[in-house]
């Protein structure tokens, strides 16, 4: 089944589910809906939550960077309790084109998993987040939601939201790692106007990379210029590159095969016009 379709038959058996560990009730926006899921007990110090977006046909919101148009989900904690830190994942976007502009999506069914960790364990959370993001189809409308759970650490599983939670942390990037897909080397181009990525890509047909630059950056997206005997290499413009005391890391998530990984890098102070 497609990520759409196993959504939806998911989505159903939690009307006939007998134990829902946490669930909220679907907050509706213009072209979809979202809520906030988890899958039941504490497991090795931490609780798996999701934040789940159920979008009609046709319509799209966005990676953690949108591209050159677009809201990224934007998710603040409200009046947690017990919570020590929490974690938001993203599992591997996709690339998309309207002809005006290109932008970094989900389609369809996603969850964004959450690693939930309280401050005490043997005390229940209270996970409460304000979430802001932006849904597109021919108009692209703002959405919002306030959402809470409490995680008890002796709750029942929830197999369907365990499901849920599972399809998609199965599609966040490992670490990279030196295995046959990895990020080899960022370098400014001769000219300083942009950064030159190479990766190794396993012979892969189709690699995609995408990147989002520290907070506070607008960059452009990156443009495949080459891919031959298992490398490809890429283009970054600099331009709308930023940094701050509190972050200065590029992050590239490239995908190939079937497989992704995330690489950390830091940015070059003299990159940044």
């Amino acid at each position: 089944m497609n990520r759409i379709a196993s959504t939806l038959f998911l989505a159903l058996l939690t009307l006939t589910s007998p134990s829902r560990a946490a669930m909220t009730d679907w907050t509706e926006v213009q072209g979809g809906a979202v809520r906030l899921i988890a899958s039941g007990k504490l497991e090795d110090g931490k609780y798996q939550a999701g934040l789940e977006f159920l979008l009609e046909p046709g319509w799209h919101t966005y990676w953690r960077y949108p591209g050159e148009a677009g809201i990224p989900p934007q998710i603040t904690l409200s009046d947690a309790d017990n919570l020590e830190d929490l974690k938001v994942l993203y599992p591997v976007p996709e690339h998309y084109d309207d002809g005006f502009s290109r932008s970094i999506v989900y389609h369809g069914g996603i969850v964004l998993p959450m690693q939930v960790v309280p401050a005490d364990p043997r005390d229940p959370v209270r996970l409460s987040v304000d979430v802001f993001f932006g849904i597109c189809k021919d108009i692209c409308v703002p959405g919002d939601a306030s959402l809470s759970l409490d995680l008890t650490p002796g709750s029942e599983a929830d197999t369907v939201a365990a499901k849920l939670i599972a399809r998609d942390l199965a599609a966040v990037p490992l670490s990279d790692l030196n295995g046959d897909l990895r990020i080899t080397s960022v370098a400014a181009s001769q000219d300083k106007t942009s950064l030159v990525i190479k990766a190794s890509v396993a012979g892969a047909e189709a690699p995609e990379l995408f990147v989002a630059g520290p907070e506070g950056s607008f960059i452009g997206l990156p443009e495949l210029t080459g891919h031959s005997d298992g490398e490809a290499f890429w283009k970054l413009p600099t331009r709308g590159l930023s940094v701050s005391d509190d972050d200065n890391t590029l992050r590239l998530v490239l995908s190939a095969g079937g497989k992704a990984i995330e690489h950390l890098h830091p940015v070059d102070p003299a990159w940044v016009k």
